[in-house]
């Protein structure tokens, strides 16, 4: 009877045992037990699922299972937003290896010295400040997805084969006695196809920046404390064992999204006609032309020829000739526009407005434009009717050229001159009127040095009349790099007279 009952106890000890959780080593030095395991993402009012639900989300899914524990990996900075530079090898981060617009849904360019706790001081995110990137892309260069990832990535493959399996996950990120969580969100740093390191025991095959196999964003920097370049421990991690934090504040629960839009070149030649008859015989790179009044056919012709087709439209007042002029609100509608018979300024802020506005971009997208030219988007600076702030401007633009972007097309930013520094990396050219009359093309420079065109014109006669003022403001363009065209301020080609 003795050894009935010892054997019971032996039993029950070892039952118990093996009661305890399957994944290893997730501790959390974190205090911040402020969220709670139902998250609200940005836009969505339902809260994040398990791993029991219908919907396959690599946030979630996992085998609840120990992964890899890499140790004494060299990490590295980046951030959304970061421009190409000497420092990061000419490698841009305005997208991401699985998001052409991963800075646009982002929310802005993620500024590592300018911060508001774990966030950009300018902007709350839409997605997870706590991000990482690993030299693995689950995608090859047709975008196809990889067809043995179930020989090496350890946890379970979505069949639906559009759907990345390793964008969202979660990895855990420790330095010394403080532990951070964050999502996958980028291929790099310098190697993407690095399956033995990320999924096996090797170390990077990476060779730049003493061998880098990590690269953190300046949240997880902050969090951890590490310098821009420094040693952690890492390791894969299901959503289960990720502990509260400000890692689960903000959740990105995004797809791949790849969307080819024109980008053109900073050598750009173009046409800009908005009245009368299109005269479709110059040879340039790009046609600027009016989104509702330009027939199909003309549109059709300058694609035939290998002309880009951006189309302007405004998107800071409201036209009494237009075909959609009656869905405009009476509260939106406010003073008149100086000098512009039929026009007022609208409210920037109303919803039915921005309605309207992405209408017109699915127009532009409708008839084919390349891009589009929205205007009268600086209407804080003028006496609108409606007191608009900076910030309020500076959002209604970036919606601009994120619902622009989201339909693949190109946008331009016009005039909007002290902005330019907040909303160049969102728009992928700039349209200026009279900068070398006013003196302020110096503002600008932003588009060029980002390899971006701007596109020029001046009205003023003496350009036209007096030859030696047209060779020195041409002079001035060309240094600065524009194309600066001279015409008439009806924009009718009655002439053209080009600096190129």
């Amino acid at each position: 009877m003795k050894k009935i009952v010892l054997l019971l106890i032996i039993l029950i000890i070892v039952a118990c045992a093996n009661t305890g959780g399957n994944s290893s080593n997730n501790g959390n030095s974190s205090n911040d037990n402020t969220t709670s395991d139902n998250v609200t993402t940005p836009g969505d009012n339902s809260t994040h699922q398990d791993n029991n639900s219908s919907n396959w989300d690599n946030t979630t899914s996992g085998d609840n299972k120990s992964y890899i524990l890499h140790s004494d990996i060299i990490s590295t900075v980046f951030w959304t937003g970061e421009k190409a530079s000497q420092d990061n090898k000419m490698i841009a981060n305005i997208a991401s290896a699985w998001d052409d617009m991963w800075m646009e849904n982002y929310g802005g360019v993620d500024n590592p010295e300018n911060r508001n706790g774990y966030l950009p001081a300018d902007f709350t995110p839409d997605e997870n400040p706590f991000y990482v990137a690993l030299p693995f892309n689950d995608f090859d260069a047709q975008g196809n997805r990889k067809a043995d990832l179930q020989t090496y990535i350890p946890w379970q493959i979505n069949p639906d084969t559009s759907v990345s399996v390793c964008k969202n996950r979660w990895v855990k990120i420790t330095k010394m006695n403080s532990t951070a969580y964050a999502q996958w969100e980028d291929v790099g740093p310098f190697g993407e196809d690095d399956k033995d390191y990320v999924f096996g025991h090797n170390l990077p095959k990476n060779q730049v920046n003493a061998g880098a196999g990590i690269d953190v964003s300046p949240a997880v920097r902050d969090y951890l404390d590490l310098d821009d370049i420094d040693t952690v421990d890492w390791q894969f991690v299901d959503y289960s064992d990720v502990p509260n934090g400000p890692w689960k504040n903000i959740i990105t629960t995004s797809n791949v999204n790849w969307i080819n839009w024109f980008k053109p070149d900073i050598n750009s030649s173009w046409q800009w006609q908005l009245q009368g008859d299109i005269n479709t015989s110059y040879n340039v790179n790009i046609y600027d032309i009016d989104l509702f009044d330009t027939p199909q056919n003309t549109i059709n012709e300058l694609h035939n020829r290998g002309i880009k087709v951006i189309c302007y439209f405004s998107a800071g007042s409201y036209e009494n000739w237009r075909e959609d002029k009656n869905l405009f609100p009476a509260e939106a509608m406010g003073k008149d526009l100086d000098g512009w018979e039929g026009e007022k300024w609208i409210d920037i802020r109303n919803s039915e407005v921005k309605s309207i506005m992405q209408s017109r971009l699915d127009l532009a997208q409708e008839k084919g434009c390349d891009g589009v030219e929205p205007d009268n988007i600086d209407g804080y600076t003028n006496d609108t009717g409606f007191n608009l702030t900076f910030n309020e401007q500076l959002a209604y633009n970036k919606f601009l050229a994120k619902e622009a972007h989201k339909r693949g097309l190109s946008i331009g930013l016009k005039n909007d001159l002290n902005q330019i520094v907040k909303l160049e990396p969102h728009f992928d050219f700039a349209i200026n009127e009279q900068c070398f009359e006013y003196d302020e093309c110096d503002l600008l420079q932003p588009f060029t040095n980002a390899g971006k065109p701007v596109l020029n014109v001046e009205y003023n006669e003496k350009y036209v009349n007096n030859i030696q003022n047209r060779n020195e403001l041409c002079n001035k363009s060309n240094s600065f790099g524009f194309y600066t065209l001279i015409l008439p301020l009806g924009l009718d080609d009655s002439f053209r007279i080009s600096c190129k």
